[in-house]
């Protein structure tokens, strides 16, 4: 019995340890049970005791917790495996779309291989008769220059504002991108661009300005392309020689040559900022129209240095405080030469598909000399004010244009009044009607009557309706009498008078009636100027120019003027003795008094438009031409409500100074020898009469013009000329 006992107990032990060791049957069925139906268990009354059974804590324990715990940690994994696969899907596809993408608008990609030479305008650089450059024209590129020789602090300008990480990225800067469009999405606009420099050379060199999806995706593969093709220094070389920095000039050594004066290579910091600085915006930060925005973007870019780490911030503050950089002002003082220059080339040579560099007539000095004598007489003249615009040239006798001058400031209007305003040239036709009577068998001692006159409904004044009378007709020209004139050219006749002033240059005269004789029709100074050529040129008409010689980049000759074949004089020798003995007469004792050279024989004739609304001075000596015009752009006339301009005033004062500057050191001409037809007997009375007339030789050498005092000038105002 003690053995079945013992054993009776074992089996318990076993019984209880085998309980504690695993789960029973009941607990199992539990558990699933509770599993299957999600709910807890709830208390029970046994019906044989009516005791309630004590909720099982474990067990709502386990089904609570421990499931949750076993099966968390790999439903997690695999949700985060679920994710990252849907992610690498979409990833997959996008990639797939963008390189389909890619190449969709890869297929015609323009080429790199020929970058220098893209988007390149052609380049017309003018110079002066000594070889000097006076002006560039179209895109005023200058010579290539090569990054690595220019000052460090000139690339650092730019690097620091355009791309800082120019020099690590393969032509595309992600991040600068990804910073980019963060900044632009909270300013709500475009406030900062991720244009690399490679990418800014491809947008302007190669590509077009369109904001579209594919201009972008082919930016970026054609940035990449740069990028493997070309090393550094060569792409950045690139961008500084071909980029825009306003005022025409296209690369660095154009703009700092424009604004500063010299080479790059000799840039101060101060000078480099205010270069790069106008990248953003050439126009709005011009330094020649806008000095306080220039030197404000340029003090970002000194900031944008130090940031970068180029400069320490007392060098910055110094550059600052000196007012960064000062500007040099080009000489507009010869701009409407230049103009004139390319527009004669054009016209030789046609359409210019590459640099070439123009050698024309024109004398810088004596523009220069011109253009000071006109503030001298204009400060000295109420009526020259500053609304009086101001055309002057300046011919050799076989057309070459020494001196232009369209206009008195080329920043306020380039539009060039010497070659392109048609004006009434008043008084100044007369000389045509003049030689039409010579030629017509007059002589300058014949006699024409200046009285009142009509001719249909047409009645013309002299000044002040005062009338000479019987004058000769030298007598009529000298004074510029109105009624004389307009006798004469209706007893010569206006067909010959037109077909005379075509002869010498002005081709599109016609009868207008006989107003023609005042000059009522319309000309520019430049078509007076070759209308006059014949009178100093022996009678030989003559084409003004002013392009001597076109050659291109490597210095081929594109075009050489030549020799003309020699023309035949218009106008009879003896003829033409008779015409300049009477244009002397208008200088040395008429209404060109103010127009006397001293040392030369100087002859021409004034004139002045319905109510002063043009005044001129047209004339030569020794060789050469000059016409000088005074008007105002909307066509008003030049008075104060007392006195008008005219030209006997300032045009022949300015024409005086001209010509004097324009042939210092040549020796004087002597005029043409004319023998006047010999006159009838004089009485006694008609010799006291020419002596206490003060008549003299008009074949005299010229003496200075006087200095006009307030007589002479009063005298002016009223006298009968123009």
């Amino acid at each position: 019995m003690a053995g079945s006992k013992k054993t009776q107990g074992n089996s318990k032990r076993k019984a209880a340890s085998k309980g504690r060791g695993r789960k029973t049957p009941a607990r199992k069925t539990a558990k699933s049970a509770t599993a299957k139906t999600g709910h807890k268990t709830r208390s029970k009354t046994t019906k044989a005791t009516g005791a309630k059974r004590t909720p099982q804590r474990k067990v709502r324990k386990v089904a609570g917790k421990r499931p949750a715990a076993r099966a968390g940690w790999p439903h997690s994994l695999r949700v985060l495996l679920g994710f990252c696969t849907r992610v690498a899907a979409v990833a997959f596809i996008g990639v797939v779309a963008g390189l389909g993408g890619l190449f969709w608008y890869g297929r015609d990609l323009p080429p790199v291989s020929n970058l220098a030479e893209l988007r390149k305008q052609p380049r017309i650089t003018v110079l002066d008769r000594s070889g000097t450059e006076i002006g560039v024209h179209g895109q005023d590129r200058g010579a290539p220059v090569r990054v690595a020789a220019l000052p460090p602090h000139v690339i650092h300008a730019f690097i620091a504002t355009e791309d800082r990480n120019f020099f690590h990225h393969v032509g595309v800067n992600p991040i600068a991108i990804v910073r980019a469009l963060t900044v632009n999405v909270k300013k709500g606009g475009v406030a900062q661009g991720g244009s690399t420099i490679t990418q800014q050379l491809v947008k302007n060199l190669v590509l077009s300005p369109e904001k579209t999806v594919k201009r972008k995706a082919q930016e970026v593969l054609l940035a990449l392309k740069i990028e493997s093709q070309f090393d550094k220094d060569e792409i950045l070389s690139l961008y500084l020689n071909r980029v825009y920095f306003g005022n025409g000039a296209y690369g660095i050594e154009a703009a700092s040559r424009r604004y500063f004066g010299k080479s790059p290579h000799h840039l101060t910091v101060g000078e480099a900022a205010m270069l790069a600085g106008l990248l953003k915006a050439p126009s709005k930060y011009s330094p020649k129209s806008n000095g306080a925005a220039a030197r404000g973007r340029a003090r970002v870019v000194l900031s944008a240095m130090v940031e970068a780490g180029f400069l320490t911030t007392a060098e910055a503050q110094h550059i600052s405080e000196a007012g960064v950089a000062s500007v040099v002002h080009e000489d507009r003082r010869v701009a409407y030469a230049v103009d004139h220059a390319v527009v004669e080339a054009k016209r030789l040579l046609g359409s210019f598909t590459e640099d070439v560099t123009v050698q024309t007539t024109i004398d810088a000095a004596l523009i220069h000399h011109v253009i000071s004598a006109r503030e001298r007489i204009a400060a000295a003249d109420p009526l020259y004010t500053p609304q009086v615009q101001t055309a002057a040239l300046v011919l050799e006798e076989d057309g070459a244009i020494r001196g232009l001058i369209g206009g008195n400031d080329y920043k306020e209007s380039v539009y060039n009044r010497a070659t392109q305003a048609n004006r009434q040239p008043g008084s100044v036709f007369k000389p045509f009607v003049y030689l039409a009577a010579l030629e017509n068998g007059w002589w300058p001692e014949d006699e024409i009557e200046d009285a009142p006159i009509k001719i249909g409904t047409y009645e013309p004044t002299n000044y002040k309706d005062t009338y000479a009378g019987f004058v000769s007709i030298n007598e009529a020209m000298r004074r510029s009498l109105n009624a004389a004139v307009i006798n004469l050219q209706e007893e010569v006749g206006r067909d010959k008078v037109v077909a005379t002033a075509r002869r010498m240059g002005l081709r599109h005269v016609d009868d207008i009636g006989p107003a023609l004789a005042l000059g009522v029709m319309e000309a520019t100074p430049l078509d007076i100027a070759q209308s006059f050529l014949p009178f100093s040129n022996g009678g030989v008409p003559a084409t003004p120019y002013i392009v001597e010689q076109i050659t291109d980049a490597q210095g081929a000759r594109l075009y050489q003027r030549s020799a003309l074949p020699t023309r035949l004089a218009e106008i009879d020798p003896s003829t033409l003795a008779a015409f300049d003995y009477m244009m002397r007469a208008v200088v040395h004792s008429g209404s060109g008094g103010r127009a006397r050279i001293s040392g030369h024989y100087a002859a021409g004739k004034t004139g002045t438009s319905q109510d002063s609304r043009d005044a001129w001075f047209a004339g030569y000596a020794s060789g050469m031409v000059g016409v000088v015009w005074l008007g105002k752009d909307n066509d008003t006339p030049m008075d104060n409500g007392r006195a008008y301009m005219s030209g006997s005033g300032a045009p022949a004062q300015l024409w005086a100074a001209m010509m004097s500057a324009a042939l210092e050191g040549r020796p004087a001409r002597p005029p043409l020898p004319y023998t006047p037809r010999p006159a009838p007997p004089k009485n006694l009375f008609e010799h006291l009469a020419n002596i206490l007339g003060g008549g003299g030789d008009d074949d005299a050498m010229p003496t200075p013009a006087p200095e006009p005092d307030s007589l002479s000038q009063l005298i002016d105002e009223v006298s009968l000329y123009d």
